[in-house]
Order: structure tokens, then sequence, then C-alpha cells
């Protein structure tokens, strides 16, 4: 059995409500810690936030929706000197909520057995499919996406989080963040009311 090699650092990101809130989980396992951050797009920076109506297909099912982002209104010689909304590339955020938890020996060991990069390798190049075998729902109250890096010859990770999948098929990177939501932030007081509620409304098993 081959000796694991484990992640040194790992961050998991998640964006609330598109280019409007995002918040990042990074887990340093060299120095067990474990700190969450919320930012919040400033409007102050240039841009408005601006509201747009979109539609996408679901299971064969075309679905509504509205959605935001922040944008420019421009007028150029490129637009024709029409106005035209370009999405905000580049702007500001400021931290809302910092909040940092030093592992405890237990907490640590609990964790590690869920960070071994060898167990990720195997998704490193596969696409998560709607409707492929154990597939359950569409994560919709967040969008998180997952990378890390390990101190040995295996390079960075990233994988993406947009589906759930039944126990048999859950994803290593998924059941690590569960771990994380339910396991240690539901225990920590002063973290209540910031970070999303693992599964929200996506998950009804």
């Amino acid at each position: 059995m081959q000796e694991p090699i484990y992640f040194s650092k790992i961050e998991f990101y998640e964006g609330k409500g598109p280019g409007i809130e995002r918040s990042i989980i990074l887990l340093n396992l060299a120095e067990r810690e474990l700190s969450y951050q919320t930012f919040k797009y400033n409007p102050k920076q240039g841009a408005n936030v601006v509201q747009m109506h979109e539609t996408k297909e679901f299971k064969g099912k075309m679905y509504s929706f509205d959605t935001s982002y922040p944008a420019y209104l421009v007028a150029s010689s490129k637009t024709d000197f029409k106005p035209e909304l370009i999405k905000a590339e580049k702007f500001g955020y400021e931290l809302i909520f910092s909040y940092g938890i030093k592992l405890s020996d237990s907490q640590y060991e609990e964790l590690l057995p869920l960070c071994n990069a060898l167990d990720f390798e195997p998704y490193r190049q596969r696409k998560m499919i709607m409707g492929e075998e154990g597939y359950i729902g569409y994560r919709d109250e967040v969008d998180v996406y997952f990378r890390a890096i390990t101190d040995s010859h295996i390079p960075m990770i990233e994988l993406p989080m947009d589906y759930f999948y039944d126990e048999a098929h859950i994803w290593p990177s998924e059941k690590l963040y569960r771990h994380i939501i339910n396991n240690i932030f539901e225990k920590e007081k002063k973290l209540k009311g910031h970070y999303t509620v693992y599964g929200g409304h996506s998950l009804f098993f």
C-alpha cells in the first residue's frame, strides 16, 4: 500500500451571488490552522451591480432565473458609441469577516485522512456530468471550487464542486468540505450566520 502524501494547504473558494460576495476557506495543515474570510464587492470602485435575467438547461428543460454581477456602462468607439454593459473583471472587494481556528489534536487527526492527495488524483482530469451514476443534484446556494497543493512532486490540483453525489460516488473534495462545515464550523459560535450551511436548499435527503 502506497504511503499517503498529504496536502500542505487546501482552499475552498465560495461565490455567493455572482460577483457580489465571496468567501475563502483556507486549511493550512502544516500549521494546523483553519481560517474563513468573507469579502463583499465594494460598489465605490467604479462598477455597479447589474441585475440580469438568464436561462439555463437542466435535464432537458429550460429554466429562468435572476442573477447579478458588477459591470460598467461603457460607450466608446468599440461599442459604436452605444452604451453597453461590460462585466467588471477587475473590481474591488473589501474584507467584511475574518476568523481563524487553531486545530485541536482531535480535529487535526480527523481531517488528515481526508487530505491524502493520492485520493484526489483520479479526479484531476475528470469533469462533473449531470445525470451520471451517483448524481444527486446541483449545488445552487453557493458556488464552490477546490484547489490544493502538497510539498511533494504532485502539482497543484483544482476541482469543480458543482454537483452532489451519493455516498458511494462522493468526490474526496466534497467529503472534506462537508466535514469542515458540519464538524468544525457548526461548533464555532462566532461563525454562526457567516458561513453557508452545508447543502442548503440543494439537498433534500
